[in-house]
């Protein structure tokens, strides 16, 4: 047959294995990015440890996040093999991860594994005791943000304290920090703005640290006497990025749909402590900033002209579904992050600092007749200092101290 006679769908397909057959070889679904793989704690325990704990009577903590590299899920791999799971306990958008905030019910049984599951946003601290009393082991497999004001650290706190004076035995499934590369940032918490589920666990905002470094540290200064096993990652640098761990990215809750999503939400979460929209209810959560009072063009350009290091900021219009100013339009700016280490604490201050000083409109948030922003930030200098119009230097200068002693306890608990 000749080439002239063939249709046109034929040549395309022809034509496109001449063109691209080098390229073939190279495609890869494993999600690698050129970096090393690393393996989880999930995995590492399937295939070691896992032996020891055959049969044990078990409560595991996790949701939609605990999956292996091969996208296989931890329930499934955990009976594999031989642990005996009797209750699940899973974070505040439960199981599945598509419930908003709070309104994942207090308790609901789940037919897929057949198991009951309690959401830790409602269990107080006698009920979640009596749970874990009831069992031999607890797994805690949950992808972390890295943290403090990510509810996931308050429920490895949480449950730290109720293992207390028990003899069950609490088993962390390492994962990446996706912000671990920007270090420790931010006030350390203060007791006076100590709330749940907000801001429980004492560290910095940026704590620094892999979940399974964080109940070391956790159970070293506060909780020494729990029984406590840390499976470590393999392959795990702390200067690596999410996309150069080759893990692929479960958003860990609604709104963090992409790892870049997580890295803007560093530095944007400060600002809900003020009366704008992040873009909760869009297809953008976190990259989206704005508020019916604002114009774009002009906000975008006084944003810019901060010359803020890593960021650029584009126009833009959005109107959340719910959340802050829901149904209503919105003005503002999408985030763009451009690489690079930077302090979130610093960007979130100049941001809001520019915002109040340019916007009559802006308002600090107001929850149970507390400033929002003081549990976020885990002091209320940092709500003052800008009141005050000070720079962000001075206000670093004053929250450093704290942060240069938790930094040094913090230590001792590193494992990567």
């Amino acid at each position: 047959m000749k080439i002239k006679e063939l249709n046109s769908a034929a040549i395309i397909w022809i034509m496109s294995v001449i063109l691209f057959a080098g390229c073939v070889s190279d495609i890869n679904y494993h999600f690698q990015t050129g970096g090393r793989k690393v393996i989880t704690g999930l995995e590492n325990f399937i295939n070691g440890g896992i032996k020891e704990y055959e049969g044990k009577k078990t409560a595991l903590v996790t949701n939609q996040s605990g999956f292996d590299f091969n996208l296989k899920r931890n329930i499934q791999l955990l009976r594999a093999g031989g642990i005996r799971i009797s209750l699940l306990l899973a974070p505040e958008h439960g199981l599945y991860g598509y419930f908003r905030d709070t309104e994942y019910p207090y308790y609901r049984y789940d037919r897929t594994f057949n198991l009951p599951v309690y959401n830790l946003f409602y269990l107080d601290k006698s009920t979640l005791k009596a749970l874990l009393g009831s069992v031999d082991i607890v797994i805690f497999d949950i992808q972390d943000m890295g943290m403090r004001c990510y509810t996931y650290i308050t429920n490895l706190k949480e449950i730290i304290d109720a293992l207390q004076g028990l003899k069950t035995e609490l088993i962390v499934l390492d994962r990446p920090d996706p912000i671990g590369f920007l270090g420790v940032d931010g006030a350390n918490l203060e007791p006076a703005v100590t709330t749940r589920p907000v801001s429980a666990f004492p560290a910095p905002l940026l704590y620094g640290m892999t979940i399974g470094e964080s109940a070391r540290y956790y159970r070293g200064e506060f909780a020494p006497n729990i029984r406590l096993t840390v499976i470590r990652m393999s392959g795990y640098r702390r200067c690596m990025t999410f996309n150069q761990t080759g893990l692929p990215w479960i958003p860990p809750s609604p709104n963090l749909p992409t790892y870049e999503s997580s890295i803007i939400y560093s530095m944007a979460v400060l600002m809900e402590g003020i009366n704008i929209s992040l873009g909760r209810g869009t297809v953008k959560p976190f990259e989206y900033l704005g508020a019916p009072w604002i114009e774009p063009i002009s906000f975008c350009r006084m944003l810019n002209n901060l010359k803020i290091k890593n960021f650029r900021f584009r126009p833009a219009y959005f109107k959340p579904l719910y959340g802050k100013y829901a149904g209503a339009p919105c003005g503002g700016a999408q985030i763009f992050y451009i690489g690079g280490r930077f302090s979130p604490t610093e960007v979130s201050y100049r941001i809001i600092s520019a915002i109040m000083k340019n916007y009559s409109y802006t308002r600090w948030e107001i929850s149970n007749y507390r400033f929002s922003i003081d549990a976020l930030a885990g002091t209320d200098k940092f709500r003052r200092a800008i009141q005050e119009g000070k720079k962000y230097g001075d206000y670093h200068s004053l929250i450093s101290p704290a942060v240069k002693k938790f930094m040094k306890k913090r230590e001792k608990y590193l494992m990567y």
